[in-house]
């Protein structure tokens, strides 16, 4: 406090100075630190704008997450659909249909030259003390490509909330193994 006491007491004239004076900027012009000022472009205040119709949309409530891409992929298959291959840069939306202790999903094949199999699972989201039951997975040759592929995951607890799970399994460009990673998965999903 009392190191600002003396800038308190002298005010704004500290920071200026008259001709001459050690405060000046510049040469002696008589053109004090205050006196600068560059003014870029003049502009007026604008009106907001009003909606035309005389009604305000409303606003939309948000989670705070990003949300997923729609239950149904995208893709449509036509017979005209050329084979690709599994991006694993994304993960899609997985659709699932729940049942007491089984559910079935479904996602978009898009095929591929080096696709080898699907692996879909399961994994249990109300988790205990102890050990877990393993629920396994599911394996699915890809067959033809540009169409929907199903699978059923069995063994599943009753009234339990599980997140359901796609990975593909390709072949390695290189040749050198295979390569797997999610493509499609669900959000929380209970059975019944």
């Amino acid at each position: 406090m009392l190191l600002a006491l003396p800038l308190l007491i002298s005010g704004c004239s500290m920071f200026t100075a008259s001709k001459g004076g050690t405060g000046a900027v510049g040469d002696d012009t008589g053109v004090t630190a205050g006196d600068q000022w560059l003014v870029v472009a003049q502009g007026s205040a604008t009106p907001s704008p009003t909606p035309s119709s005389g009604v305000r949309p409303l606003p939309t409530a948000t989670s705070g997450f990003l949300p997923l891409p729609p239950a149904t992929p995208k893709p449509a298959p036509t017979a005209t659909c050329a084979r690709d291959t599994p991006h694993f840069d994304k993960i899609n939306a997985l659709e699932v249909v729940p049942g007491t202790t089984s559910a079935k999903v479904r996602w978009y094949n898009v095929g591929g030259y080096n696709l080898v199999e699907y692996r879909v699972t399961a994994i249990n989201q109300d988790l205990g003390v102890g050990r877990q039951k393993e629920v396994g997975t599911v394996v699915v040759k890809p067959g033809n490509p540009c169409g929907y592929l199903t699978a059923t995951l069995p063994k599943l607890l009753r009234k339990t909330s599980y997140v359901f799970s796609v990975d593909a399994v390709v072949v390695r460009r290189s040749g050198d193994g295979t390569h797997a990673a999610t493509i499609f998965r669900s959000s929380v999903v209970d059975t019944k």
